[in-house]
Parts: structure tokens; C-alpha cells; sequence
């Protein structure tokens, strides 16, 4: 069985990285996409075909490519030329083709769309050549990119319905895909695949300290609710709460956020770093007191996942489908969203729970995380989608 896992970028987020070396264990695994950085989850079973970035390497490859798909498969070649003709200008018409190309000299059993944006100049591979497509329900593609943009929703109600299986990361994902026309009964809800490693080789005990530090991890966005933790983490220093809170952030250096950092005084209790590696990121939580996840809404945040992982305590707002791990007071803090005061009370909380007490929660938040996102079971329950649409 050929599998295609297409995010359009290599490597990708950790997420699909996991997939991909999961599966490609006992199946071969091709990726399509530009070449983002160095890319080190290979192995004899993963294909990769690059996309270049400049001019002339993607004009020479591209060319390439076409001739062999000409000579291989000339069939396809009619389809790729078929489909360019729905593109306006020349620049995207040659766009796809570039991206084309390569698909079509490797054409999987399987192509595996990671985001939903993506689908609808994908949706010929089935229609044409009759790749089965699944596609995987993530984040900010269905839980608010669609509310925000009329014409994207309108192509997800034309488009889901043709897809063969879809990957929820949680149920309540799966249940805002059912708005625009995905099928329950296709619809599988799989949790994210976690690196092992962070059950062995990082952990943090959980144990308070007199200053407390909070962590916060996610790309800058409106809708990562940072605004209402630096509001919390003001209500906290003028009850005389000692706290550090750091913020590692991709485009951290929003001048909004500055701006509210110095309108309340914070400048002494908050830290913004502008992006730091997967590994620099599991450094820091294993010296850190809490993670905070303050979001407005998410499937369910793999940051989240790794501090439980890791034994680190959590504290989240009650969005999207956090509340399918973060239970209160039982493997964390929930509190509601866009509510400064609860997390601040949360935070309170924390503080004054005892030791055995957080252990307790440190520990159900662990185990809850080996038995709902075991590798080598989610790995499994892939590769049993993969084999369903085939059939």
C-alpha cells in the first residue's frame, strides 16, 4: 500500500512528522511538498519528492518530471493539463503543474490531505485516477478559517462530501466538519501520535516552587488568547502572586502584545521568546511550574499533550476539544475562555493544592496520555483507515 501524507511543507509540525514515521514502519510513505529545513524522519520506506523554491530548480525539475510522466504515464499528462486550465493565471497554473508533476510520476494508493484548505485542488486525484483521499481535521481549517471566510466554507460544503474518510484529532472537531458536509459515519476520530521519548527522556516532576513559572507555547494569533493570560497574570502580581510567564511564539514581537505588557506593568514578570526547537521547547517545560493554555479555540493542542506527557501541569481554557484530556481538577485546570479571573483563580489554586494532591493530577494526566494516545495503537487505527478506503 502507497501512502501519500501531503501537508505541502518538509518536515512538517510534530504531529505529522510522528505519522510519518510511524507509518512508514511497514509501508511505503511518499511526501510531497517544499523543502523547509533539514529533514532527518527517513527511512528506507519514506519517498520524498521535493518542490523547489527557486525559478530555475523548479522550472528544470518540473520539466523533468513532465517528460517522465509523458513517457510513464501518458495518460496523465491529459489529466494534469486538464486540471491547469482551471487556474486564471500563468503563475499558478504553473504553480500546479510544478506540484503535479511529482504526484503524478508517484501516484499513491492513498493521498493523505492534512489541511483542509488544500482539498478542493486535490479532489481530481479521486475523481480522475480514483485515489482514495482522506483528509485530517486540524485546528484553525475547520474551527474558525471557515466562519471567517464565506468562499472557504462554501468549498468545504461542495467538497467534503466526496472525501473518502476524514481524521478527527477530537470529537468536538469532528462534530464542526459535520457543518459543512462531513459524513459522521466517515469520520474516524484518532488522537495525536506522541514521540515516545517524552515518557522517558523528559519529565517534570510538577513539584511548586515560590516563584511561580507559567509557560505558554503557540504560534502569535488572535486566537491563541494571549491578551486575556497577560490580563490574568496582572490580577496575579497585584495579589502579590510571584510569577514568571513566558511566551514562545513564532512573530512574537506583536506590537499589540508589547504595547499590553507596558500599559499593565509587566515588563519584570514576562518573557517573550520569538520561537525556540521542539527540543529547546521540552527544555523549558521541564523547568517550568505550569503550562498555560489560554486559547480562544484548538482540536486538541499537542503542546498540551507533551507537558502531560512530561508531567507538567496544565491549566485550559475549555475550547474546542480540550475538555476530552484536561478534566478539572482531575488531570488539570479548565477554565473558561476569554476568562482573565478563572485563570488567575486557577493559577491560585495550583498553588495552594498540596503536594500529594498534584501528584495525583501530575499522574492521571500521565496515564491518561499512555492510554489514549498510545503510538503504537494510533499508529494501528491509520493504518486500519487506510486499509478501509482501499477496500
Amino acid at each position: 500500500m502507497k501512502v501519500a501524507i501531503y501537508s505541502g511543507a518538509i518536515p512538517s509540525t510534530t504531529f505529522i512528522e510522528n505519522l510519518i514515521k510511524g507509518i512508514s514502519k511497514n509501508n511505503t510513505v511518499y511526501l510531497f511538498g517544499t523543502k523547509n529545513g533539514e529533514y532527518n524522519n527517513i527511512n528506507q520506506n519514506t519517498k520524498i519528492v521535493y518542490n523547489y523554491k527557486s525559478k530555475i530548480g523548479k522550472l528544470t525539475v518540473t520539466a523533468f518530471r513532465l517528460l517522465l510522466v509523458l513517457l510513464k504515464y501518458p495518460n496523465r499528462i491529459k489529466v494534469i493539463f486538464k486540471e491547469h486550465n482551471k487556474y486564471e493565471s500563468r503563475y499558478s497554473k504553473f504553480i500546479f503543474v510544478s506540484k503535479a508533476a511529482g504526484v503524478m510520476l508517484h501516484l499513491p494508493d492513498v493521498f493523505h490531505i492534512q489541511w483542509a484548505k488544500d482539498l478542493e485542488k486535490w479532489l481530481f486525484l479521486k475523481e480522475q485516477l480514483d485515489v482514495k483521499i482522506v483528509l485530517s481535521l486540524l485546528g484553525s481549517h475547520i474551527n474558525y478559517s471557515p466562519i471567517k471566510d464565506k468562499v472557504l466554507a462554501q468549498s468545504y460544503r461542495d467538497n467534503f462530501p466526496k472525501v473518502d474518510k476524514f481524521h478527527a484529532v477530537s470529537h468536538a472537531i469532528s462534530q464542526e466538519a459535520i457543518k459543512y458536509g462531513a459524513l459522521e459515519s466517515k469520520t474516524q476520530v484518532i488522537h495525536s501520535i506522541l514521540s515516545e521519548e517524552l515518557f522517558v527522556k523528559t519529565s517534570n516532576s510538577g513539584i511548586k516552587s515560590k516563584k511561580i513559572k507559567i509557560l505558554s507555547v503557540g504560534r502569535y494569533h488572535w486566537i491563541k488568547g494571549y491578551r486575556y493570560a497577560l490580563d490574568a497574570i496582572k490580577i496575579l502580581k497585584d495579589n502579590n502572586i510571584l510569577v514568571d510567564y513566558t511566551i514562545v511564539a513564532m512573530h512574537s514581537n506583536n506590537e499589540e502584545l508589547l504595547f499590553q505588557i507596558n500599559q499593565l506593568n509587566l515588563q519584570d514578570s514576562v518573557t517573550i521568546i520569538n520561537g525556540l526547537s521542539q527540543q529547546d521547547v521540552f527544555s523549558l517545560m521541564a523547568t517550568s511550574n505550569l503550562l498555560l493554555l489560554p486559547s480562544l479555540n484548538e482540536g486538541i493542542a499537542n503542546v498540551v499533550l507533551e507537558a502531560m506527557a512530561m508531567s507538567l501541569p496544565v491549566i485550559s481554557s475549555d475550547c474546542g476539544g480540550m475538555s476530552e484530556v484536561v478534566k478539572h481538577r482531575e488531570t488539570g485546570w479548565l477554565v473558561p475562555i476569554r476568562n482573565p479571573k478563572a485563570i488567575a483563580d486557577a493559577v491560585i489554586d495550583y498553588s495552594q493544592t498540596s503536594n500529594k494532591e498534584l501528584s495525583n493530577i501530575v499522574k492521571n494526566a500521565n496515564e491518561l496520555i499512555k492510554s489514549e494516545f498510545n503510538t503504537k495503537e494510533n499508529i494501528a487505527q491509520f493504518i486500519n483507515l487506510y486499509k478501509s478506503v482501499m477496500n
